[in-house]
């Protein structure tokens, strides 16, 4: 049976106190931990009616492109429990995602009005116009199916080649980089390929200062690299 959004709740924050270390009954951590998959395997067939919805607008549009799904793993939602103390669980609006890469910003924009005019957002994330600290670049827009929210992510070919390094690095280093966890010197390093990537994506120039300042960075950043 799906859980109430109390007992989702509740759940989250049991599997929050494991996670830190402040909950020692392992019978609760495994209720908790099954009504956190029941909540996720609620997500499910929304998230294929989502994935459904986008490939249909991004034909539309007349668009060549990829189109994937995934539902969040549990690690993943019970990491992010614990990096956001105050998240209700059941207020979690990317437990299902769906993502197109386009080619082009001309491109995710005709998608994302398409999107917008089709499924009133609940909530909208520009990583273009304002990219997060970390330099991750990308569309975010939440939208309900079934009364599940789901994250619908749209991003050039260029924002999903620096998104997909930046998460096989991360995981070599067993940290979130693109959340803006892990060493500074290589955050940054990442923060200047991203602008540089997204100056030449629009036919710009990267200049002077940002290629000295970017082999500097790549100096410093030398230890994590290897």
């Amino acid at each position: 049976m799906t859980p109430s959004k109390s007992q989702v709740n509740k759940a989250g924050k049991a599997l929050r106190r494991w996670a830190v270390g402040e909950l020692a009954d392992e019978g609760a951590y495994r209720d908790a931990l099954s009504v956190l998959l029941a909540f996720r395997a609620a997500h499910k067939d929304p998230l294929t009616k989502a994935n459904m919805g986008l490939r249909s607008m991004v034909r539309t549009e007349g668009c060549r492109v990829e189109v994937s799904q995934r539902l969040k793993r549990v690690p993943t939602i019970i990491d992010k429990l614990t990096r956001e103390p105050t998240m209700q669980l059941a207020n979690m609006q990317d437990v299902g995602g769906c993502r197109a890469v386009l080619g082009d910003v001309a491109e995710l924009r005709r998608v994302q009005r398409r999107l917008i005019r089709n499924r009133p957002p609940l909530r909208m994330n520009d990583y273009i116009t304002a990219p997060r600290d970390s330099g991750y670049r990308g569309m975010h827009v939440i939208v309900r199916y079934d009364d599940r929210a789901i994250e619908v992510q749209l991003r050039t070919r260029v924002m999903h080649a620096w998104a997909i390094t930046v998460e096989r690095l991360g995981g070599r280093l067993q940290t979130d980089l693109k959340s803006g966890r892990g060493p500074q010197p290589l955050l940054d390093l990442l923060e200047v390929i991203s602008e540089a990537m997204a100056l030449e994506e629009v036919g710009q120039v990267v200049d002077t200062n940002l290629m000295d300042r970017m082999t500097e960075l790549r100096h410093k950043a030398v230890p994590w690299l290897r």
